[in-house]
């Protein structure tokens, strides 16, 4: 996956981590939440996301508070593996390519191997802090029991990404909140158009 777009995956892919062991398993947070999450690149501005996760319906929607992709929502359904940007202004979706294949990835661990680091409080919650290592890339996450992420960053020769909840709250999200408005069109975009839209161009 190259960075340009796992600047916006990573605002919305939740990881957890399982017992300690050499590779630990990823799966999704177990109730539902919602959250305000920091998103830095090396060179670039730093942007802030609103995050909601529906874990009956397992989707993730993200919005952007600010920069190159303000008011843009993006909505992640993990069961599909697919995602839709929302262009309120057009009325329309577009779909956004080769979702699936990362998300096969990111929720299999990938040969990921873990290793405990401790705890930490982020966000008013404690999370336990792991080092992940795969061939050519390392990072770190910090993982709630409950399977929520709080922070986490990483590198590999694309790039680099960091993400940090600067909120986090235990709430019951409406199942209306990650759908498209009804009546919108599906239409497609060059791929240069589609990174501008999620701040990811460069």
């Amino acid at each position: 996956m190259r960075y340009r777009w796992g600047a916006w995956i990573g605002v919305l892919i939740w990881i957890a981590a399982g017992p300690a062991r050499a590779a630990v398993p990823m799966f999704l947070p177990d109730h539902d939440i919602a959250g305000t999450y920091r998103l830095s690149q090396p060179g670039k501005p730093s942007t802030t996301w609103r995050v909601r996760y529906s874990a009956g319906a397992e989707i993730a929607r993200a919005r952007s508070l600010d920069g190159a992709a303000a008011g843009t929502v993006i909505l992640l359904n993990m069961r599909s593996r697919n995602a839709i940007i929302v262009l309120d202004q057009m009325h329309a979706v577009v779909a956004v390519p080769g979702v699936g294949a990362v998300l096969d990835r990111v929720l299999t661990g990938d040969g990921a191997q873990f290793t405990p680091l401790g705890h930490a409080q982020i966000a008013g919650h404690e999370c336990a802090r792991y080092l992940v290592l795969k061939r050519g890339a390392a990072g770190s996450v910090c993982l709630t029991r409950h399977g929520v992420l709080l922070a986490g960053q990483g590198h590999d020769q694309q790039g680099a990404v960091r993400i940090t909840a600067l909120s986090v709250q235990d709430a019951v999200q409406p199942v209306g909140a990650f759908a498209p408005p009804p009546g919108y069109s599906q239409i497609t975009l060059p791929p240069a158009m589609l990174a501008q839209l999620l701040g990811a161009s460069g």
